[in-house]
Protein backbone atom coordinates (compact mmCIF):
# COMPACT_ATOMS: atom_id res chain seq x y z
CA UNK A 1 0.00 0.00 0.00
CA UNK A 2 1.35 3.38 -1.03
CA UNK A 3 0.89 6.25 1.41
CA UNK A 4 -0.16 9.70 0.07
CA UNK A 5 2.40 12.36 0.84
CA UNK A 6 1.44 14.59 3.79
CA UNK A 7 1.39 17.80 1.73
CA UNK A 8 -1.13 16.29 -0.73
CA UNK A 9 -3.38 15.17 2.06
CA UNK A 10 -3.38 18.70 3.42
CA UNK A 11 -4.16 20.18 -0.01
CA UNK A 12 -7.26 18.04 -0.40
CA UNK A 13 -8.63 18.80 3.07
CA UNK A 14 -12.19 20.31 2.94
CA UNK A 15 -13.39 23.57 4.55
CA UNK A 16 -14.09 23.15 8.20
CA UNK A 17 -17.32 24.26 9.87
CA UNK A 18 -15.46 26.93 11.79
CA UNK A 19 -14.02 28.40 8.61
CA UNK A 20 -17.42 28.30 6.94
CA UNK A 21 -18.98 30.18 9.84
CA UNK A 22 -16.24 32.81 9.66
CA UNK A 23 -16.72 33.20 5.92
CA UNK A 24 -20.51 33.52 6.35
CA UNK A 25 -20.10 36.11 9.10
CA UNK A 26 -17.73 38.21 6.97
CA UNK A 27 -20.02 38.01 3.94
CA UNK A 28 -23.06 38.91 6.09
CA UNK A 29 -21.30 41.96 7.53
CA UNK A 30 -20.28 43.03 4.03
CA UNK A 31 -23.82 42.56 2.72
CA UNK A 32 -25.35 44.53 5.59
CA UNK A 33 -22.88 47.36 5.06
CA UNK A 34 -23.49 47.34 1.32
CA UNK A 35 -27.28 47.21 1.79
CA UNK A 36 -27.22 50.20 4.12
CA UNK A 37 -25.08 52.11 1.65
CA UNK A 38 -27.21 51.07 -1.33
CA UNK A 39 -30.56 51.89 0.25
CA UNK A 40 -29.20 55.10 1.74
CA UNK A 41 -27.89 56.10 -1.67
CA UNK A 42 -31.23 55.17 -3.27
CA UNK A 43 -33.17 57.26 -0.76
CA UNK A 44 -30.82 60.20 -1.25
CA UNK A 45 -31.04 59.90 -5.03
CA UNK A 46 -34.84 59.64 -4.91
CA UNK A 47 -35.10 62.62 -2.58
CA UNK A 48 -32.80 64.64 -4.85
CA UNK A 49 -34.89 63.64 -7.87
CA UNK A 50 -38.12 64.72 -6.13
CA UNK A 51 -36.54 68.01 -5.09
CA UNK A 52 -35.34 68.63 -8.63
CA UNK A 53 -38.76 67.84 -10.11
CA UNK A 54 -40.53 69.97 -7.50
CA UNK A 55 -38.12 72.86 -7.97
CA UNK A 56 -38.60 72.77 -11.73
CA UNK A 57 -42.39 72.72 -11.33
CA UNK A 58 -42.31 75.66 -8.90
CA UNK A 59 -39.99 77.71 -11.08
CA UNK A 60 -42.26 77.12 -14.04
CA UNK A 61 -45.32 78.08 -11.98
CA UNK A 62 -43.79 81.31 -10.67
CA UNK A 63 -42.50 82.22 -14.12
CA UNK A 64 -46.00 81.87 -15.55
CA UNK A 65 -47.59 83.75 -12.67
CA UNK A 66 -45.05 86.56 -12.99
CA UNK A 67 -45.71 86.82 -16.72
CA UNK A 68 -49.39 87.55 -16.06
CA UNK A 69 -49.11 89.58 -12.87
CA UNK A 70 -46.48 91.87 -14.35
CA UNK A 71 -49.09 92.99 -16.89
CA UNK A 72 -51.84 93.62 -14.29
CA UNK A 73 -53.19 97.15 -14.27
CA UNK A 74 -56.15 96.71 -11.89
CA UNK A 75 -56.82 94.15 -9.17
CA UNK A 76 -60.47 93.11 -9.08
CA UNK A 77 -60.42 90.48 -6.33
CA UNK A 78 -57.84 88.76 -4.14
CA UNK A 79 -57.64 86.34 -1.23
CA UNK A 80 -55.04 84.00 0.24
CA UNK A 81 -55.10 81.59 -2.72
CA UNK A 82 -56.55 83.44 -5.73
CA UNK A 83 -56.34 86.74 -7.55
CA UNK A 84 -58.27 88.26 -10.45
CA UNK A 85 -56.99 91.28 -12.37
CA UNK A 86 -57.35 93.20 -15.59
CA UNK A 87 -54.69 93.52 -18.25
CA UNK A 88 -54.36 95.64 -21.38
CA UNK A 89 -55.58 94.22 -24.70
CA UNK A 90 -51.96 93.53 -25.66
CA UNK A 91 -52.17 90.47 -23.37
CA UNK A 92 -54.93 88.94 -25.49
CA UNK A 93 -53.96 86.00 -27.72
CA UNK A 94 -53.92 87.15 -31.31
CA UNK A 95 -53.34 90.82 -30.48
CA UNK A 96 -51.77 92.33 -33.58
CA UNK A 97 -48.75 94.34 -32.48
CA UNK A 98 -48.21 95.71 -35.97
CA UNK A 99 -51.91 95.98 -36.81
CA UNK A 100 -53.85 99.26 -36.83
CA UNK A 101 -57.23 98.95 -35.08
CA UNK A 102 -58.30 102.54 -35.69
CA UNK A 103 -56.67 102.93 -39.12
CA UNK A 104 -54.80 106.05 -38.07
CA UNK A 105 -51.52 104.94 -39.59
CA UNK A 106 -49.90 104.13 -36.22
CA UNK A 107 -49.19 100.47 -35.40
CA UNK A 108 -51.04 99.26 -32.32
CA UNK A 109 -47.85 98.66 -30.36
CA UNK A 110 -46.90 102.32 -30.77
CA UNK A 111 -50.42 103.75 -30.56
CA UNK A 112 -51.35 105.18 -27.15
CA UNK A 113 -55.03 104.97 -28.10
CA UNK A 114 -55.71 101.87 -30.18
CA UNK A 115 -59.37 102.68 -30.82
CA UNK A 116 -59.07 106.48 -30.99
CA UNK A 117 -61.70 107.24 -28.33
CA UNK A 118 -59.69 109.17 -25.74
CA UNK A 119 -61.53 112.39 -26.48
CA UNK A 120 -64.90 110.81 -25.67
CA UNK A 121 -63.95 109.46 -22.23
CA UNK A 122 -65.46 112.21 -20.12
CA UNK A 123 -68.61 112.42 -22.17
CA UNK A 124 -69.51 108.98 -20.81
CA UNK A 125 -71.18 108.39 -17.42
CA UNK A 126 -68.62 107.82 -14.66
CA UNK A 127 -69.55 104.14 -14.43
CA UNK A 128 -68.69 103.64 -18.12
CA UNK A 129 -65.51 105.68 -18.39
CA UNK A 130 -63.38 102.53 -18.13
CA UNK A 131 -64.54 101.81 -21.71
CA UNK A 132 -62.72 104.78 -23.26
CA UNK A 133 -59.54 106.79 -23.03
CA UNK A 134 -55.89 106.12 -23.64
CA UNK A 135 -54.92 102.45 -23.67
CA UNK A 136 -53.85 102.17 -20.05
CA UNK A 137 -57.21 103.41 -18.74
CA UNK A 138 -59.32 102.01 -21.59
CA UNK A 139 -60.24 98.39 -20.81
CA UNK A 140 -62.44 98.04 -23.90
CA UNK A 141 -60.25 98.64 -26.94
CA UNK A 142 -62.57 96.74 -29.26
CA UNK A 143 -65.62 98.68 -28.01
CA UNK A 144 -67.82 95.66 -27.32
CA UNK A 145 -68.87 96.83 -23.85
CA UNK A 146 -66.84 94.19 -21.97
CA UNK A 147 -63.32 94.19 -20.47
CA UNK A 148 -60.78 93.07 -23.05
CA UNK A 149 -58.63 90.85 -20.82
CA UNK A 150 -59.12 89.53 -17.30
CA UNK A 151 -56.96 86.86 -15.69
CA UNK A 152 -57.51 84.70 -12.61
CA UNK A 153 -54.86 82.64 -10.88
CA UNK A 154 -56.22 80.26 -8.26
CA UNK A 155 -55.34 77.17 -6.24
CA UNK A 156 -57.51 74.07 -5.79
CA UNK A 157 -56.13 72.23 -2.72
CA UNK A 158 -58.14 69.05 -3.33
CA UNK A 159 -56.50 68.68 -6.77
CA UNK A 160 -53.12 70.12 -5.74
CA UNK A 161 -53.20 72.27 -8.86
CA UNK A 162 -52.85 75.96 -9.66
CA UNK A 163 -55.05 77.13 -12.51
CA UNK A 164 -55.10 80.12 -14.83
CA UNK A 165 -58.40 81.38 -16.21
CA UNK A 166 -58.32 83.83 -19.11
CA UNK A 167 -61.45 85.88 -19.78
CA UNK A 168 -61.58 87.60 -23.17
CA UNK A 169 -64.22 90.23 -23.84
CA UNK A 170 -66.43 89.04 -21.02
CA UNK A 171 -66.72 85.52 -22.43
CA UNK A 172 -66.39 82.15 -20.75
CA UNK A 173 -62.96 81.51 -19.24
CA UNK A 174 -60.25 79.54 -20.96
CA UNK A 175 -58.87 77.46 -18.08
CA UNK A 176 -55.60 75.55 -17.92
CA UNK A 177 -53.46 74.13 -15.13
CA UNK A 178 -50.25 76.04 -14.51
CA UNK A 179 -48.79 73.46 -12.14
CA UNK A 180 -49.59 70.09 -10.56
CA UNK A 181 -48.47 68.43 -7.32
CA UNK A 182 -48.68 71.79 -5.55
CA UNK A 183 -48.98 71.20 -1.81
CA UNK A 184 -49.23 74.89 -0.87
CA UNK A 185 -49.97 78.11 -2.73
CA UNK A 186 -50.48 81.54 -1.20
CA UNK A 187 -50.76 85.17 -2.23
CA UNK A 188 -49.93 88.15 -0.01
CA UNK A 189 -50.66 91.74 -1.03
CA UNK A 190 -48.75 94.82 0.02
CA UNK A 191 -49.12 98.55 -0.38
CA UNK A 192 -46.31 101.09 -0.50
CA UNK A 193 -45.40 104.14 1.58
CA UNK A 194 -44.07 105.71 -1.61
CA UNK A 195 -47.63 105.93 -2.90
CA UNK A 196 -50.02 108.66 -1.70
CA UNK A 197 -52.57 106.06 -0.65
CA UNK A 198 -50.10 104.13 1.49
CA UNK A 199 -48.27 107.02 3.03
CA UNK A 200 -50.52 107.46 6.07
CA UNK A 201 -51.57 103.92 6.94
CA UNK A 202 -48.36 102.39 8.29
CA UNK A 203 -50.17 101.96 11.59
CA UNK A 204 -49.67 98.31 12.47
CA UNK A 205 -52.31 95.58 12.86
CA UNK A 206 -54.63 97.73 15.00
CA UNK A 207 -54.99 100.38 12.29
CA UNK A 208 -54.57 103.17 14.84
CA UNK A 209 -51.82 105.77 15.15
CA UNK A 210 -49.65 106.22 18.20
CA UNK A 211 -50.27 102.84 19.84
CA UNK A 212 -46.78 101.49 19.18
CA UNK A 213 -48.02 98.03 18.19
CA UNK A 214 -45.74 95.73 16.20
CA UNK A 215 -45.69 96.87 12.59
CA UNK A 216 -46.43 100.53 13.20
CA UNK A 217 -44.05 102.72 11.18
CA UNK A 218 -42.03 99.71 10.02
CA UNK A 219 -42.09 100.89 6.40
CA UNK A 220 -44.24 97.97 5.23
CA UNK A 221 -47.88 98.44 4.26
CA UNK A 222 -49.48 95.06 4.90
CA UNK A 223 -52.86 93.77 3.74
CA UNK A 224 -53.97 93.94 7.38
CA UNK A 225 -53.16 97.65 7.56
CA UNK A 226 -55.00 98.29 4.30
CA UNK A 227 -58.08 96.49 5.60
CA UNK A 228 -57.89 97.76 9.20
CA UNK A 229 -57.29 101.48 8.71
CA UNK A 230 -60.72 103.12 8.62
CA UNK A 231 -61.76 106.31 6.85
CA UNK A 232 -60.84 109.11 6.75
CA UNK A 233 -57.23 107.96 7.23
CA UNK A 234 -57.64 104.89 5.03
CA UNK A 235 -60.31 102.99 3.14
CA UNK A 236 -60.52 99.79 5.16
CA UNK A 237 -63.65 98.09 6.47
CA UNK A 238 -62.08 95.60 8.94
CA UNK A 239 -63.73 92.50 7.52
CA UNK A 240 -60.51 90.50 7.23
CA UNK A 241 -60.00 90.73 3.47
CA UNK A 242 -59.32 93.18 0.66
CA UNK A 243 -62.64 93.24 -1.15
CA UNK A 244 -63.62 96.81 -2.00
CA UNK A 245 -62.38 99.02 -4.84
CA UNK A 246 -61.05 101.46 -2.25
CA UNK A 247 -58.97 98.78 -0.53
CA UNK A 248 -57.75 97.17 -3.75
CA UNK A 249 -56.38 100.50 -4.98
CA UNK A 250 -53.72 100.30 -2.26
CA UNK A 251 -52.19 97.11 -3.67
CA UNK A 252 -48.82 97.73 -5.30
CA UNK A 253 -47.20 94.29 -5.07
CA UNK A 254 -48.16 90.64 -4.71
CA UNK A 255 -45.97 88.02 -3.05
CA UNK A 256 -46.44 84.48 -4.38
CA UNK A 257 -45.29 81.42 -2.41
CA UNK A 258 -45.67 77.78 -3.46
CA UNK A 259 -44.57 74.34 -2.32
CA UNK A 260 -44.39 71.13 -4.36
CA UNK A 261 -45.02 67.51 -3.35
CA UNK A 262 -43.58 65.75 -6.37
CA UNK A 263 -44.09 62.17 -5.14
CA UNK A 264 -47.43 62.72 -3.39
CA UNK A 265 -46.24 61.50 0.01
CA UNK A 266 -47.67 64.47 1.88
CA UNK A 267 -44.28 66.11 2.43
CA UNK A 268 -43.17 69.16 0.49
CA UNK A 269 -40.09 68.50 -1.62
CA UNK A 270 -39.43 72.05 -2.79
CA UNK A 271 -40.56 75.59 -2.02
CA UNK A 272 -40.18 78.86 -3.89
CA UNK A 273 -41.45 82.41 -3.55
CA UNK A 274 -41.25 85.72 -5.32
CA UNK A 275 -42.77 89.20 -5.12
CA UNK A 276 -44.12 90.96 -8.19
CA UNK A 277 -44.66 94.70 -8.40
CA UNK A 278 -46.78 95.33 -11.53
CA UNK A 279 -45.68 98.76 -12.79
CA UNK A 280 -49.04 99.52 -14.38
CA UNK A 281 -51.04 99.27 -11.13
CA UNK A 282 -49.72 102.51 -9.70
CA UNK A 283 -49.54 104.18 -13.10
CA UNK A 284 -53.20 103.50 -13.93
CA UNK A 285 -54.34 104.62 -10.50
CA UNK A 286 -52.69 108.01 -10.98
CA UNK A 287 -54.49 108.70 -14.24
Amino acid sequence: MTLMPLKNRRARRGVTLTELMIYAAVVSIALVAFSKYFFGFSRTAKRADNEMKGSFEMRLLLSRAESDLYEANQVEAVNASSITFRCDAVKAPGYQLEGDFDADGIPNIKDTDDDNDASSKFSLPAAQQWQAGYDLEDDDDNNDGAPDVRVSLYYVPAEKKVYRALYLNGGAPEVKALAVNVSSFSLTCYGSKREDLGRNIDLGPDGAAGTGDAGEEDGIISAREIDWTLPPTGHGNRNGRLDTPGELKYVTSVAVYAEADANGDGTSDSALGTEIMPPLLALKRRR
